[in-house]
């Protein structure tokens, strides 16, 4: 009896340890904010749910919001920004860059023209874009003489993946397109699709001269990280349809230090969706 009471407090300890251990890397990865003033019209916050942009026109009566988090950060966002007149671009429908659109009463929302229903769903309830652009579609803004070019990209993470590309700094808002040293989260039942995904990620490469990238998640970046996630993508591809499980060992053990959820975003998720999506295809 002694002994089960106390193998019982081992496995204690030991889920217990890794629960502590899984909400730590969870909270760095994904809700602790870091704020980043590029400056005095441009600031970046991290984490929180989705990464996040603030763009304000130089005498603060307009600022452009792109993505605005989740429950206490959101709120943490919406006190930091002062300006009377607000734009807000969701660049996906996912809850975690569209929760905090309830807090901005009155402002214009832009967002992809996702299907009415799956808006609701995706975003756990928030109002409808005031202004839904169609894949393909581009909307261009002044914000204090800066050029904001919004562009609806099509199909890649979700089936309407927008794109914030600010002319003079040189910033591109990549929303979930690009995940920073993070597995990304595939779902195919919802949207995803990694071969359109692959051909974005070449597009947005080729198509602007980027200085900084916001990620959806994860630290700041350069241009590189766009051809880092397109390579992820299509170096998993290229094993799976060889059938190569030496090549797919080696890609695993080369991306082994990127975070991953269990369950939600892992290697082995990623290689799972490219075989229901490719081997299907094939």
């Amino acid at each position: 009896m002694k002994r089960a009471w106390i193998m019982g407090g081992v496995i204690l300890a030991v889920v217990t340890a890794a629960a502590i251990y899984f909400f730590i890397g969870f909270y760095r990865h994904f809700l602790a904010m870091e704020t980043f003033k590029q400056d005095e019209q441009l600031t970046i916050y991290t984490g929180g749910g989705g990464n996040s942009i603030v763009l304000t026109s130089e005498d603060g009566t307009r600022a452009l919001v792109v993505d605005t988090k989740m429950k206490s950060a959101a709120k943490k966002l919406r006190k930091a920004i002062t300006a009377p007149e607000i734009i807000v671009v969701n660049t996906h429908a996912h809850y975690d860059h569209t929760e905090g659109n309830e807090l901005y009463e009155g402002a214009t929302i832009i967002a992809g023209a996702y299907p009415k229903k799956e808006w609701a769903e995706l975003s756990h309830g928030q109002r409808y874009p005031d202004i839904a652009l169609k894949p393909g579609e581009e909307k261009d803004l002044d914000i204090g003489g800066e050029r904001v070019r919004i562009i609806n990209m099509g199909q890649a993470h979700t089936s309407n993946d927008l794109i914030v590309y600010l002319e003079d700094h040189k910033l591109l808002a990549s929303g979930d397109l690009v995940f920073a040293n993070i597995h990304p989260s595939i779902f195919p039942q919802k949207g995803s699709s990694v071969a359109q995904w692959i051909d974005v990620l070449d597009r947005i490469h080729n198509d602007y001269n980027i200085k900084l990238l916001v990620p959806g998640h994860g630290e700041i970046q350069g241009k590189p990280a766009i051809e880092e996630m397109k390579n992820y993508f299509s170096s998993i591809r290229d094993a799976v349809v060889n059938g190569s499980e030496e090549e797919l060992t080696s890609l695993k053990k080369k991306y082994s230090d990127y975070y991953s959820v269990p369950f939600a975003m892992s290697f082995q998720k990623t290689v799972d969706a490219i075989k229901k999506e490719f081997t299907t295809a094939k």
